[in-house]
């Protein structure tokens, strides 16, 4: 197709989607152009001549488009082609005589996809080099572009490669053998060939090459070499003085080759192997070790390592605005691909940015930390429109989640991850320091903070007196704030969402904070005596499992409620959930799995594991709206502090005392002497609480009684003590989208390591992106088990767990097997909807892990 042609086939499709078009045109490239122009029922007018005239002509027609007693005229297109560029501020818009038009259909020319050039190259794709370098070096007329499509220079080339662009033939010459052994096969093609290599990018084999193989190894290193070459910002050394050098005239068409051979999911295994065996040649990695700076571009992989040791150095210099530069370029690096090296990169951009928030958190809480009252540090940490000082929490929480995902054992950025920890621990222990001060000067509960005890009250009871309402209500087991807005922010796409702090009771374990989220909870929560044990009674009602607790709601409820946990929602069929739950106005959703995870299987994989929480929940949630849910409630007993271990003297001696209840950070009983500095002693009317304990002893800092693993809560802090209350007001029952085409393919039809690198292709007209779940399983049945999923890469939501899929671009998922004994034969990757469950795409792998 011309340029032309495609011009005239854009502005029928605009002019019969909008009647009105108004086309800028400031260069008067399509001057010629719009003097032969037809369209059917089009009345073109053309301002070069007259302004007034031709808008008193546009004016006519537009009068007659809106006739309705002649529809023939009624009928009309109106093209108003000016030769001008549009006004960009609205003072310049107004004095445009034709800017109403516009207004009353559509611009077109005034952005840069609609200008000469950009056409061109949608026109004619595949002379994109050929374009950039005519607009390089003057301005082509439409004329000459149309001459493009029908310039075949190189006939041969174009019978062997199927093209004879020659960035496009010299990136498939290079990356595939079928189509390099294309040159030798047709008669004449090489001699055709070498000419235009020599023209487009200077190269010339050397003599002592005979056969194309030689030629082509030669082609691979010149071309590779160069790219390093003239992306330096300072000169090659010396060594590299006899090797060929392009000149800067033929970077363009260079560039162009290694791009392709880099972006493109065919070529790029191709280019990897090419760049590392030209590295090896050339001895790159030692011959350039004295060169101050490296250029911008992504030629060979000794490179990224060098790169990765300048962020490094940029963050001991406390310059994170240039660390967080080379970040961004390097994002999606060819050569991050590779699991561990992307991790590693992951990692480091979460530390980068872990500090700069940090440095953000440390300079506000300096300015006025000393002097805020309890209510004021809370409004700070914990805002309920936006982030506070607990985006601290956040970042802190995923960077210590991707470093249990680095397996390198040379210790690259070990020293980065120990700074960014005892940074956590500098900035939330002065914060920590004076949150306790307030506490013990002005006691617990904060005024003007909602109470844990009276969140079921305030929030649920009230739903539930209106008709029609189904809601759900969720009992998280140790969220902190942070995740709480985390799960907020991925749920805003369901409808209304509010994020509140909520105040727990103490201290901060499990059944207290279960109990105080019962109905009628708000000055009747007590902490009684039994059997030498303290534990949480409403009235005369003992709460001291779930079980008492989901009978409480049952006898209040009746067949109204339920009580059910997301593995029960999220394994069934949704027809099959939606009849289960139809009768059910009040359930209730436990989720214990922060608590279970952190306390029965360690601290390493309590870090890896604890953001998948807010990812459950959000699945689960996304279900039950599916079947007709209308309000959610989400609420936690307590939140924790996680740090990667305890430092040493922090494990301290509890004072004398009858402890009735003793925990890794409170003490409950009497106090009986040996106060210490790392301690305080409250009496529990002080701190809320109510029953047959005189004394509440807590550690102070992250300070605790025992030895323990770095994840535990029990005490009094921002990150244990303050929860989220999560509110979502449901638009109704979600609609299941049809089938979207996904592709999921490997490199091979079998796997031999833990981690599977997947392609993942989704095709959709339109440019709207969709997320999906892409898991690993252990059979093709409905019974089959998952033993993996998608693990960190740029298309993961980090909040979600779910990958983003951009409409026609195939994306590497790199895939972690979870398990440690994979024995079944094949495994079934799988494309998953996270609403529904249904399964969009599959794929099945043999299992050779033990081959």
């Amino acid at each position: 197709m011309s340029v032309s042609d495609f011009v005239r086939q854009q502005l029928h499709r605009i002019l019969e989607q909008h009647r009105i078009v108004v086309w800028y045109d400031s260069d008067r490239a399509f001057a010629d152009f719009i003097q032969s122009f037809q369209a059917d029922s089009c009345v073109v007018v053309s301002t070069v001549e007259s302004i007034l005239n031709s808008r008193r002509q546009a004016e006519a027609v537009y009068r007659q488009m809106n006739e309705p007693d002649d529809l023939a005229k009624a009928g009309l297109n109106l093209l108003i082609y000016v030769p001008r560029q549009r006004g960009i501020i609205e003072d310049e818009k107004r004095q445009d005589p034709f800017e109403v038009f516009a207004w009353a259909g559509v611009a077109f020319g005034d952005k840069e996809a609609e200008q000469l050039e950009s056409l061109a190259r949608q026109a004619i794709p595949q002379r994109t080099i050929e374009i950039t370098r005519l607009f390089a070096q003057g301005s082509p007329t439409l004329l000459m572009l149309d001459r493009l499509q029908f310039h075949h220079r190189s006939p041969l080339l174009l019978e062997a490669l199927g093209t004879d662009s020659p960035s496009e033939a010299i990136a498939l010459v290079l990356c595939l053998d079928e189509k390099s052994q294309r040159i030798d096969s047709v008669k004449g093609c090489l001699k055709e060939f070498l000419p235009l290599l020599a023209t487009e990018i200077g190269f010339k084999p050397l003599s002592k090459a005979k056969s194309w193989t030689e030629i082509r190894k030669q082609l691979g290193q010149y071309v590779l070499f160069n790219e390093f070459a003239l992306d330096l910002p300072c000169e090659l050394p010396q060594s590299f003085s006899a090797l060929p050098r392009a000149e800067a005239s033929h970077e363009l068409v260079i560039f162009a080759v290694c791009d392709r051979m880099r972006d493109s999911s065919d070529l790029r295994s191709g280019y990897v192997q090419l760049a590392v065996e030209v590295e090896n040649q050339l001895q790159l990695s030692n011959l350039t070790e004295n060169l101050a700076q490296l250029g911008t571009r992504d030629t060979f992989p000794f490179a990224e390592k060098r790169y990765l040791h300048q962020v490094l150095e940029y963050v001991q210099q406390d310059n994170l605005a240039d660390a967080q530069r080379i970040l961004t370029q390097r994002r999606h690096s060819i050569w991050n691909n590779h699991l561990e090296r992307g991790n590693i990169w992951m990692i480091v951009e979460r530390c980068v940015t872990f500090l700069a928030t940090s440095n953000a958190v440390k300079e506000l809480s300096k300015k006025s930390l000393q002097s805020m009252s309890l209510r004021q540090i809370i409004s700070a940490y914990a805002p309920p429109d936006r982030w506070g000082w607990a985006e601290l929490d956040r970042h802190q929480r995923l960077f210590e989640q991707g470093a249990t995902a680095y397996a390198g054992d040379g210790g690259e950025i070990e020293s980065l991850v120990e700074f960014c920890r005892r940074r956590y621990l500098e900035v939330a222990l002065a914060i920590q320091d004076r949150f306790l001060n307030c506490v013990q000067k002005e006691g617990w509960f904060p005024e003007g903070v909602l109470r844990q005890t009276q969140v079921f009250d305030q929030y649920v009871a009230p739903l539930l007196e209106q008709n029609n309402n189904k809601v759900a209500f969720f009992l998280a087991d140790s969220l902190r704030f942070e995740m709480g807005r985390d799960l907020a922010e991925a749920l805003e796409q369901l409808g209304e969402v509010e994020t509140l702090p909520v105040a727990s009771v103490l201290p901060t374990t499990t059944p207290c904070g279960m109990a105080a989220l019962m109905p009628n909870a708000d000055g009747t929560l007590r902490l009684v005596e039994s059997d030498g044990e303290l534990i949480p009674v409403l009235g005369e009602r003992k709460l001291e499992e779930s079980r008492h607790r989901m009978r409480l709601l049952q006898e209040k409820y009746g067949d109204r409620f339920k009580d059910i946990e997301p593995e029960d929602i999220l394994s069934k069929k949704v027809n099959a959930l939606g009849k289960q739950l139809a009768s059910v106005d009040l359930l209730v959703v436990r989720t214990k799995d922060p608590d279970r995870i952190a306390e029965s299987i360690g601290n390493m994989k309590a870090r890896k594991y604890l953001s998948d929480v807010v990812s459950e929940m959000v699945n689960t949630i996304r279900r039950l709206s599916t079947i007709g849910f209308t309000h959610f409630v989400i609420s936690a007993d307590h939140g924790h502090v996680l740090i990667d271990e305890i430092p040493l003297g922090d494990v301290i001696p509890k004072p004398g005392g009858e402890w009735l209840k003793t925990k890794r950070r409170s003490l409950l009983g009497q106090f009986i002497s040996g106060e210490s500095p790392n301690t305080i002693i409250f009496k529990t009317e002080q701190v809320g609480i109510q029953g047959d304990a005189q004394d509440l002893c807590v550690a102070k800092g992250f300070k605790v009684f025992q030895q323990v693993e770095g994840y535990f809560h029990e005490g009094i802090s921002l990150q244990e003590a303050i929860v989220p209350l999560v509110i979502l007001r449901s638009q109704g029952k979600i609609t299941t989208q049809s089938k979207p085409n996904i592709f999921l393919r490997y490199k091979f039809n079998y796997f031999t390591s833990k981690v599977i690198n997947l392609r993942v292709c989704y095709e959709y007209l339109l440019p709207e992106p969709i997320q999906v779940r892409i898991e690993a399983y252990d059979g093709s049945t409905i019974k089959a088990k998952r033993v993996g999923e998608a693990t960190d890469c740029d298309a993961r939501d980090e909040r979600t767990g779910e990958i983003i899929l951009q409409p026609n671009q195939e994306i590497s998922v790199p895939i972690l097997l979870e398990s440690d004994d994979i024995s079944c034969s094949k495994i079934e990757m799988r494309a998953i909807d996270p609403q529904t469950g249904v399964i969009w795409a599959k794929l099945e792998l043999e299992n050779r892990l033990l081959d």
